[in-house]
């Protein structure tokens, strides 16, 4: 399946709307244009949401069951993209999106459809540096997901929390998204209220890179604390200076 789509700046500003994220090298060209990007990017959950839709179409009949994507370049604003989903096996979808003008790759991933179960693996992070937002998405909300995206499939939702506390709360404005590996548990559902968290595992100041645990629960009476999806991310912080850097380590030991 392939997709050709141009991200205009009112694509990035509505996808904020809808997000949260107003991370400013999403939506403010003056400052975008003095960072290594040098103007406005994508939002990397807006690149999944996309990439969501053409997975569901090469392979209908499954739900979401694991995204893990990366994002090696920026994708810019009034850029033609090509999105494409090439299913690899039963259960298996290449995810690519790359830029028409010059090819370069800016998402790549795999997403895996099939009967949602809880991660094995997940082990509730080490006490320390998080950040947590609840959020129930209101009808408006979902018909600009709709207009933005094609579809209302239900799982880059989360991703949009994630994106918002990374770009807005830990790291915060800045940051720069490198990867995401998210298990979906269950369902997500739009009755009732999200309630996501990312915190920091690691710290890796030489290279600018911070590790977080990323997990989403239902946050509604009879079924709160249950566990939609968990994952990592891994993100760029150029913008911490040497004191962040520091005060997050001295967290970081202080919980150890």
């Amino acid at each position: 399946m392939i997709l050709t789509r141009t991200l205009t700046q009112d694509d990035f500003h509505a996808f904020a709307r809808l997000s949260g994220d107003d991370n400013p090298i999403h939506v403010d060209p003056g400052h975008a244009a003095l960072t290594r990007f040098g103007r406005t990017v994508a939002h990397g959950a807006l690149l999944c949401a996309l990439l969501r839709g053409l997975a569901a179409d090469a392979q209908p009949g499954q739900p979401l069951a694991r995204l893990a994507v990366t994002f090696p370049a920026p994708a810019y604003a009034d850029e033609a993209l090509t999105f494409r989903a090439d299913p690899q096996d039963g259960a298996h979808v290449r995810l690519l999106a790359q830029r028409r003008a010059d090819g370069q790759v800016v998402c790549d991933g795999v997403a895996t459809l099939a009967p949602l179960a809880p991660d094995e693996d997940w082990r509730e992070p080490p006490r320390g540096a998080a950040a947590h937002v609840t959020r129930l998405y209101a009808d408006q909300d979902l018909a600009l997901y709709e207009r933005l995206t094609g579809h209302r499939l239900r799982e880059p939702l989360v991703l949009n929390l994630f994106s918002f506390l990374l770009g807005v709360r830990l790291p915060g404005p800045g940051t720069n998204y490198l990867k995401q590996d998210t298990v979906f548990w269950r369902r997500v559902p739009l009755d009732a209220a999200l309630s996501a968290t990312v915190a920091i595992t690691r710290l890796r100041p030489e290279k600018r890179l911070v590790d977080l645990a990323t997990v989403c629960r239902i946050h509604d009476s009879g079924r709160d604390g249950d566990i939609v999806a968990t994952g990592r991310a891994l993100v760029l912080a150029p913008h911490w200076t040497p004191d962040d850097w520091d005060r997050h380590a001295q967290l970081a030991a202080c919980q150890a």
